[in-house]
């Protein structure tokens, strides 16, 4: 077995790599889906703290995954999560990695935002809002940068200090080469914006439809729940709604879900739909989407002999 850390992830795949695996997996699931039950999630009274197992099986090379994740919501600093993400053989049972997580979690992430963006968005987009200034805006940009000619890139965190830091981590990756520009307020982030990608953890709405220009494309990746996501209802009932699967999606964002169409059906009709107002990708994220990047890592790792090997028997 391999353990592979955050570095060997990305040393690994490029976001390139983890968009077309994303595109083929999407694609071929439609005619034979994997198997990906409901992520389990418990939660001790009282805390803040989250533990969740989700669990896959299948794609081209019939692997077993399992991402364990727990999550930490402070109430005076940023949420922490830890997770890694081990593969098995689908016919023999051995594992044959053991990945860290969150490398995992923010590329896949981003790659399957930039899928939908690629079907959904201006061909022509140039300026992208990021709202946030963690790990996953940080690969939401680059995601972004990778399916479109982003020249722009405007940023806004309710921790105005962090955007900063947020645009010196900027430097170091290959791709993002726009524009950086610290917004003032969460108005002039989205202020001509053609892309809206949204990473926090809040619990309130915060995009309403009057910050919007006329036509765009929204990435709520963020947080979420049955009652509450990044996006304000003046916007989520009348713009073009994207989802990973649309009963998790009804189960961990809303009923609103159930008219949205999924990235299988996008990637499998003659003619993308090309929305004139606003669009939306309501992002859950799957296992699904674990199977297909951990899959990818472990076939590239075994090739290029990356990381540390075990015997694990």
């Amino acid at each position: 077995m391999r353990i592979l850390n955050s570095k060997d992830v990305r040393a690994l795949v490029t976001m390139a790599d983890a968009v077309a695996a994303l595109r083929e997996g999407y694609r071929a699931s439609v005619a034979e889906p994997a198997l990906v039950p409901a992520r389990t999630i418990i939660s001790p009274p009282g805390s803040h703290a989250y533990l969740g197992a989700m669990p896959a099986f299948g794609g081209t090379a019939r692997k077993f995954t399992v991402k364990v994740a727990a999550l930490h919501l402070h109430e005076q600093e940023a949420a922490s999560m830890h997770s890694l993400v081990t593969v098995q053989d689908g016919a023999t049972g051995r594992f044959q990695a053991l990945i860290e997580g969150n490398s995992l979690t923010a590329l896949r992430t981003g790659a399957t935002a930039a899928l939908v963006t690629d079907l959904l968005a201006p061909a022509d987009a140039g300026t992208v809002a990021i709202i946030g200034s963690g790990a996953q805006a940080l690969t939401q940009l680059e995601a972004m940068c990778a399916v479109r000619p982003i020249r722009r890139a405007q940023i806004y965190s309710r921790h105005g200090a962090n955007v900063q830091a947020f645009i010196q981590r900027c430097a170091a990756i290959k791709g993002i080469e726009c524009e950086l520009l610290a917004a003032p307020s969460l108005r002039h982030a989205l202020e001509g914006a053609a892309i809206v990608c949204t990473a926090t953890t809040s619990e309130t709405p915060l995009i309403e439809a009057d910050a919007l220009a006329s036509r765009c494309h929204i990435n709520a990746v963020g947080n979420h729940t049955d009652d509450s996501i990044e996006v304000g209802r003046s916007v989520l009932d009348h713009a073009f709604l994207a989802v990973e699967e649309r009963a998790a999606a009804i189960r961990e964002a809303g009923e609103f879900n159930r008219r949205a169409a999924e990235i299988g059906e996008l990637l499998n009709q003659a003619t993308p739909p090309a929305p004139s107002g606003h669009s939306v990708f309501v992002s859950v994220g799957t296992a699904f989407q674990d199977l297909c990047l951990a899959t990818l890592i472990q076939q590239r790792a075994d090739q290029a002999q990356a990381g540390q090997l075990i015997e694990f028997a």
